[in-house]
């Protein structure tokens, strides 16, 4: 079926139960003798009425409803004809019918907040579609490639507004105070993308950029109405398509106490839970606030390109989605907010993230086969860091490969060919193919396959020979666990970017060869004699990388001299993050990347430290009581350069990842109670300096460890604003008083189940030394816990 306009019409009764429906899908077939029609409607939409009409509006038939077939299981419901449909001419399939709002956030459901002014519960109603949920608000063709244009009207009390994908057409009165709201046309999009809310909202901005929260929080998005005014322009300057030339000249955000996720793509209105979108002067206007508002606006933004306007055929590949908008989260948002220096930091937060997920048999493929990706679970499954991480750094890959020209033509050209359409992988790689610069010996056809298709990646391992002038490279398949099950005999074709002491150059992504995947090794010769060699120049490449000995110790000679030799932080962090899976698979003992890591008694850069800081986490959750103090004691020693440098005091020229990086530090060296953190926060709690938003739990944690739990409790407990509410109670779980507040704050009444969960959780993460005291406390009775925690004590545990 081929659709061309859907009249949806949706008249909410309160914020509850149901709501009434209308709906009608204009189609035609292009087949003969159709005699039954098949689209998608979730069982709790109850059909009152179907009526099939011609293009001129006569009525073909009216279908009794006992005669519509329904598959719960599918989610579908078949209309049978008594006269086959005639190909290539329209009809409009009518529905009649009552829905429900739903009590989880799918479809269409409620969410509430208090009005402090009034002292009274608000009630929104909102939309969450994607990707399968549309078919819970109307019956339709609920697949991406169902593409049509919608227009839709909401009727509602006047007390409310209503906001959707476009701009309002028209309002009419339907008297006794309700009106009716009818919205201009959508462009062409699936159905996942319909949306709309029902509100006592505020708007901010005009009639074409605009931000929609309730009145009390509308102060409080003045710095994401800016981030929203620079995005879009600079998006259509790259793509050459500006957005308004996609088909809506209106892109609408509002924001909700309540949503699934953090944040929602639909066209002309995407929807923010609250805390993206909301920077309260002193309370949410720290620098990692505002990166986390910055970065979802930015990502959203990028579907209104990827996903919106052009849109995958199947949910097998949603990374044409995802894997798009999370790469240009980091790289358009480095590029317009340089300061947080967002290309280094997707190196750690995502690459290095997913390249974990990526060893592990529980993995997946960036492109599965449509016939394994059916159910309900499965296209949730696929929702996951592969489509997203994997994919963005697949896409950084070929990026910095084939240069960012190249990369930036081949996009433009791809979004335009397939405007308004549903795509492949390979109509992606046609154009990725088309715009890679010359490269002998290499096949793209299989580098793409073996990154896309295969699951995994490769490690390449490094040697010196003959003396230091040859460079050898061997390739295997990276995984944990090589006995899980995995096919450890996986091989790519892998790009090789390296360089040396000898003429050191990081700046140069080209690759030097392509390791085919057929090849068992590659090998480089120098007439000089080399003492390192880096590979993968700045993490590049969707690979690890193992140096051999001496190597491995010629590289930390080089990393301990003036500027790290120039060995940039991506790389440096590089380093770190594999040698601890290495460990970790057993490859290498643990002992080698303690001695590697000592050169980290110089590094004072927050990308490498936080590589360590993730490799750590996983040591120090498995040491002894009896191996803490060694442990400490080596933190210690590797954190001299980097505390001294940057201390326990904030200061407003702070870089953005310097203070990031004060931040696990102090976190850190607190916690295990090492460089005299504790005793030097305490002094600054004492003061009369507030933290700024991004120190305030790190510092109230750590001076609730000693003499300041009492007033962080008492700061808790004052608190009216539930985001202070939650740092405070956060901070005062740190204490090392664990008998009193558990005792007194997580049996004792007066706290949510919810806070319960995170205090206790806090008791124990937070003081390691304690784990074993805290366990025997809770277990001496577990019974008060389950009075405490009701049946939620389990997932605590």
């Amino acid at each position: 079926l081929s659709i061309s306009l859907r009249d949806n019409t949706i008249v909410p009764n309160s914020p509850a139960q149901n709501f009434d429906g209308k709906v009608s899908i204009t189609l035609q077939t292009a087949l003969e003798d159709v005699k039954e029609i098949t689209l998608h409607k979730d069982v709790t939409l109850s059909v009152m009425q179907c009526v099939l009409y011609d293009a001129a509006g006569k009525q073909v038939e009216e279908l009794n409803n006992s005669k519509l077939t329904s598959v719960e299981e599918a989610q579908q419901l078949t209309v049978p004809l008594k006269q086959a449909l005639t190909a290539n001419v329209t009809y409009t399939l009518f529905f009649k019918y009552v829905g429900k709002i739903q009590t989880d956030t799918v479809g269409l459901f409620s969410a509430s907040y208090m009005d402090e002014a009034a002292m009274q519960t608000k009630w929104v109603l909102l939309t969450q579609m994607q990707p399968i949920n549309a078919r819970l608000v109307l019956p339709c063709f609920d697949e991406p490639t169902f593409k049509a244009k919608f227009q839709l009207s909401i009727t509602r009390p006047k007390s409310l507004n209503a906001i959707s994908n476009t701009k309002l057409k028209e309002t009419k009165d339907e008297g006794n105070n309700r009106f009716t709201d009818l919205f201009e046309v959508t462009p062409i999009m699936s159905p996942y993308l319909l949306a709309f809310v029902v509100s006592e909202y505020q708007m901010r901005g005009n009639s074409t950029l605009s931000i929609h929260t309730r009145p009390a929080y509308n102060k409080y998005t003045e710095f994401s109405y800016s981030v929203a005014e620079r995005v879009l322009p600079a998006y259509g300057e790259l793509f050459q398509q500006p957005y308004q030339e996609l088909g809506n000249d209106v892109l609408q955000y509002a924001t909700t106490p309540r949503f699934p996720h953090n944040s929602m793509e639909n066209w002309g209105l995407v929807i923010f839970k609250d805390k993206v979108l909301l920077e309260q002067p002193g309370v949410t206007d720290g620098w990692a606030q505002k990166e986390f508002t910055i970065r979802n606006i930015v990502h959203e933004n990028a579907h209104m390109w990827f996903g919106n306007s052009v849109t995958c055929k199947w949910w097998s590949s949603i990374w044409l989605h995802e894997g798009f908008a999370r790469y240009y989260e980091f790289f358009m948002g480095h590029k317009l907010y340089p300061e947080y220096q967002l290309d280094q930091q997707f190196v750690v937060h995502k690459l290095q993230h997913v390249l974990t997920t990526d060893s592990l048999n529980i993995t997946q493929p960036m492109t599965s086969s449509d016939a394994s990706i059916q159910t309900p679970a499965d296209i949730a499954h696929k929702f996951g860091r592969i489509s997203f991480a994997k994919a963005a750094s697949v896409i950084r890959m070929w990026s910095l490969a084939m240069g960012e020209e190249n990369f930036n033509r081949a996009i433009a050209n791809y979004l335009k060919e397939f405007y308004l359409g549903n795509t492949n992988p390979s109509d992606l790689l046609k154009h990725i193919q088309a715009n890679w610069p010359n490269q002998e010996n290499i096949s793209l056809g299989q580098f793409f396959y073996d990154f896309i298709v295969q699951v995994g990646y490769p490690l390449i391992t490094v040697s010196l020979s003959v003396k230091g002038h040859q460079i050898n490279f061997y390739q295997q398949r990276f995984l944990l666990n090589d006995t899980d099950g995995s096919d450890s005999e996986l091989r790519y074709t892998v790009p090789i970017t390296y360089t040396t002491n000898l003429a050191p150059n990081f700046t140069n992504s080209t690759p030097a060869f392509f390791f085919h995947k057929l090849v068992d090794i590659y090998q480089r010769w120098s007439d000089e004699p080399i003492d390192w060699v880096i590979v993968n120049l700045k993490q590049a490449n969707y690979h690890r990388v193992q140096y051999e000995q001496p190597l491995l110790d010629n590289i930390q000679k080089a990393l301990t001299k003036t500027g790290h030799s120039g060995i940039p932080v991506e790389n440096r962090a590089a380093i770190i993050d594999d040698l601890f899976n290495f460990a970790l698979a057993q490859m290498i003992d643990y002992v080698e990347v303690f001695e590697f890591m000592e050169y980290m008694s110089t590094e004072t850069d927050y990308i490498p430290w936080y590589a360590a800081y993730v490799g750590l986490e996983k040591v120090a959750r498995r040491l002894t009581p009896q191996q803490l103090p060694n442990f400490k004691k080596y933190l210690s020693d590797i954190t001299e350069a980097v505390h001294a440098k940057l201390g326990v005091s904030w200061s407003a020229s702070d870089k953005v990842l310097d203070v990031y990086n004060r931040n696990q530090q102090v976190s850190w060296l607190c916690k295990y109670q090492t460089s005299n953190c504790t005793a030097q926060v305490l002094e600054k709690f004492n003061g009369s300096e507030k933290p700024s938003p991004d120190y305030r739990e790190t510092f109230y944690c750590a001076a609730a460890r000693t003499d300041g739990y009492a007033r962080v409790l008492e700061l808790y407990k004052k608190e009216t604003n539930y985001i202070d509410r939650e740092i405070y109670w956060r901070a005062a779980s740190c204490t090392r008083d664990y008998r009193t507040h558990y005792q007194n704050e997580i049996l004792g009444q007066g706290n949510s189940v919810d806070l319960k969960m995170v205090g206790l959780a806090q008791l124990y993460e937070q003081n390691p030394d304690l784990v074993t005291p805290i366990f025997q406390m809770v277990t001496e009775n577990i019974s008060q816990l389950n009075d405490a925690l009701g049946f939620n004590w389990t997932k605590t545990a």
